[in-house]
């Protein structure tokens, strides 16, 4: 059996394209690479991709090609998220129309909030793989190798039986420290070079892109505007320090890489976990640079957690504080108290190379001009390097998705009934809203958001020239 992995393009309308290895893709060939089947990845999102033309129909032209020459038995599509969607459809279609006997499993966050309204409009597409996508992989595999299509046996998965749509919840997700490694070794790393002339680099090292590594698997904060609980599971996973190094050292040896950005959802929750990685770095004199660009959760970290990760090459570090309001950091689920947030920024600020980032998000439903008022004197008086302000997203599945239903506060543009094929739900350039708070108009939102684009602006300036 062979195994084509296709890393699906990012939509021309995201303009912080970062062009990181496809992590995800990766994790999923170490599956079937480790089982010896022939496995195959095409990344639509390499570097050299956007200078080319239109994405869609390359990528389209660049996969039949592909099929033709390599014949895959099947072939696994990745859809991150909802803006992908689209491309998903075209990418699903496009394999059909060469061979409709190859299997198409799609997998990722989209395809698990919308898995049954997918089979039941897209015939082109057999396999959805519900939650995280290893074990599920494999065991779709297995049955494929045998020539047994009945999946009832297998979790995470939705298929068709029949004209019955079905959808097995996981059943269990994987043990982090006994998975396969990320199959490295099937893409050309250089395909990721960029210029990062640009980007900050107190150790003056070589970095021709940011490798990411995952030290952890999902968050059980419960945040009620994230999602990512229904893919990676609603319990922290953690992967061995050593093994977590043993990676760093692989990539840092057999590739000459210095630069790493740590993707976990929630790295120092376990603060004892964190310094074991960051002390295994200094021991093994790993001379690397490391940045978070998830936001960390700030009431994790401490003097002893910042010491020990800067000491092994933390230059960039991203706070996810969310509001400069305690009363709507309550209503998110946050946990984080306003003392907490003033003594971690002032934490950052003792490491004279470590640049800071804070995010934040506007409009929840119990966002007022006083709550706004909050963050906006927030973002002044904390005056880290760059603060990220982001339009509220209601994610389907999440606490806030459901309370916006029930209260009726999405915006008008969003049809409930094809949520599923909605890619621009997901995406708001900070541009538009699709929520309208209790107590606030459209226009007041955006009337903040200009005021807040203005301050961030006039912020990331003062500091460039500082």
């Amino acid at each position: 059996m062979k195994v084509l992995l296709v890393n699906t393009p990012t939509p021309e309308n995201i303009s912080n394209k970062e062009y990181y290895l496809p992590l995800g893709i990766l994790y999923i060939a170490g599956v079937s690479d480790s089982m010896g089947l022939e496995t195959k990845i095409l990344d639509c999102n390499i570097y050299d991709f956007y200078k080319i033309g239109n994405q869609t129909e390359l990528s389209v032209e660049l996969l039949k090609k592909t099929i033709i020459d390599f014949r895959p038995d099947v072939v696994g599509i990745g859809c991150l998220f909802s803006g992908q969607f689209p491309d998903v459809i075209e990418l699903s279609s496009a394999v059909k129309d060469i061979d409709k006997s190859i299997q198409v499993v799609i997998g990722g966050m989209h395809p698990t909030l919308y898995a049954k309204d997918i089979l039941k409009n897209c015939s082109y597409i057999d396999w959805v793989v519900v939650g995280e996508g290893e074990e599920t992989f494999e065991s779709i595999l297995i049955k494929l190798m045998g020539f047994d299509t009945d999946m009832s046996s297998v979790g995470g998965i939705a298929y068709r039986n029949g004209t019955e749509l079905i959808v097995n919840n996981q059943k269990q997700y994987a043990d982090v420290d006994t998975m396969a490694r990320p199959a490295y070794h099937l893409i050309d790393m250089k395909d990721y070079y960029h210029d990062t002339s640009k980007w900050h680099n107190p150790r003056n090292l070589s970095i021709n892109a940011s490798l990411p590594i995952l030290t952890s698997r999902s968050c059980p904060m419960k945040c009620n505007f994230c999602s990512m609980f229904l893919v990676m599971g609603p319990r922290l996973r953690i992967r061995s320090s050593q093994l977590v190094v043993d990676e760093l050292q692989f990539l840092y040896d057999e590739y000459n890489h210095r630069h790493f950005s740590i993707m976990d959802d929630n790295f120092t929750l376990n603060r004892k976990h964190a310094i074991e990685i960051c002390n295994e770095i200094v021991k093994r004199n790993l001379k690397i640079q490391i940045e978070t660009p998830n936001g960390i959760y700030v009431s994790s970290l401490n003097e002893e957690v910042l010491d020990a990760f800067v000491e092994a090459g933390l230059i960039r570090i991203s706070l996810a504080i969310e509001s400069g309001s305690e009363y709507i950091r309550s209503a998110m689920r946050k946990h984080l108290k306003q003392d907490k947030i003033y003594e971690v920024v002032n934490l950052t600020k003792k490491y004279k190379d470590l640049y800071t980032r804070a995010f934040f998000i506007m409009g929840m439903p119990e966002e007022t001009r006083d709550t706004l008022d909050e963050t906006y004197q927030m973002i002044i008086d904390i005056d880290v390097d760059k603060p990220i302000v982001s339009n509220l997203l209601p994610f389907p599945g999440t606490e806030l998705f459901k309370q916006c239903v029930r209260d009726n506060l999405l915006t008008d543009e969003i049809d409930m009934n094809n949520l599923w094929s909605m890619s621009d739900f997901n995406f708001t350039d900070n541009k538009k809203f699709f929520i309208k708070p209790y107590g606030m108009s459209l226009d007041e939102l955006k009337e903040y958001r200009d005021k807040f684009d203005v301050l961030i602006t006039e912020s990331i300036l003062r500091k460039q020239n500082s």
